[in-house]
């Protein structure tokens, strides 16, 4: 049986004024699997992200990512956050310090790895996204699309289990959403396990083992793209496919 390496049960996150954000959502992602979230705006996808290493509180249910309670609070959750990756909309670097600086830094603090080795590490993920020409660049000197993929790089160094994505490329111009989305088709042919907060339906058709579409807080269809992506006997995910697959 595979390993389950997220596993959300029940999970209910109700806001101080009365919104409800998510409603009874259960979801597990396997190791080595690509689960792609989608849906309409405020239909609760980041939130539901964000739960999975608690940047955001629940109101009841469960959380386990790599057999951790996340939401218990026992649970070492500095040391977890070491083990799980997360790039945000907002590429979030270090802007008065180096693109090197910014992947080792972390490392070098939490991991207590040398510089050598650190620089090692950072010079290789820099390769890897393409950007090893740039380890001396400030984020401000490079485009969004270059300063994600220095997110990607940066989320790598800590040599995580999974990585979790909100809607990475959202921020980007147009013609910079490629090279993002090339470095995690990338990931995901080795293996990583990801789940991805996203509205690029031609990465969910290529990349998804499962696509899973959100409204008003609830999960309401999970299934392989080939499937998911005819949208039959759900008139409510045809109707988001027609608009975002068609304008």
């Amino acid at each position: 049986m595979a390993d389950v390496l997220i596993e959300v049960r029940g999970v209910c996150k109700t806001y101080a004024n009365g919104v409800v954000a998510l409603d009874d959502v259960s979801l597990t992602v396997e190791k080595g699997e690509v689960v792609c979230i989608v849906g309409p705006s405020g239909s609760g996808k980041s939130t539901l992200l964000r739960t999975l290493n608690a940047l955001e509180p629940i109101s009841s249910g469960d959380v386990r990512v790599l057999g951790e309670r996340v939401h218990d609070p026992r649970t070492d959750l500095n040391r977890l956050r070491t083990r799980v990756g997360m790039v945000f909309q907002s590429f979030n670097l270090f802007p008065h310090r180096t693109v090197l600086e910014n992947l080792t830094l972390a490392p070098r603090i939490v991991q207590r790895i040398g510089d050598v080795q650190a620089r090692e590490r950072a010079l290789h993920l820099l390769d890897k996204v393409g950007l090893a020409d740039k380890h001396n660049h400030y984020p401000g000197q490079l485009s969004g699309g270059q300063q994600q993929r220095v997110a990607i790089a940066r989320a790598l160094a800590m040599n995580p289990e999974v990585m979790l994505f909100d809607e990475p490329t959202s921020a980007l111009d147009p013609e910079k959403v490629g090279e993002v989305l090339d470095v995690m088709k990338a990931l995901a042919a080795e293996g990583m396990t990801m789940c991805v907060v996203t509205h690029e339906m031609g990465f969910a058709r290529a990349v998804a083992d499962r696509v899973v579409f959100m409204e008003s807080g609830r999960i309401t269809h999970v299934d392989a793209p080939e499937r998911f992506f005819t949208g039959s006997g759900h008139a409510r995910l045809q109707a988001f496919l027609g608009q975002v697959l068609h304008g």
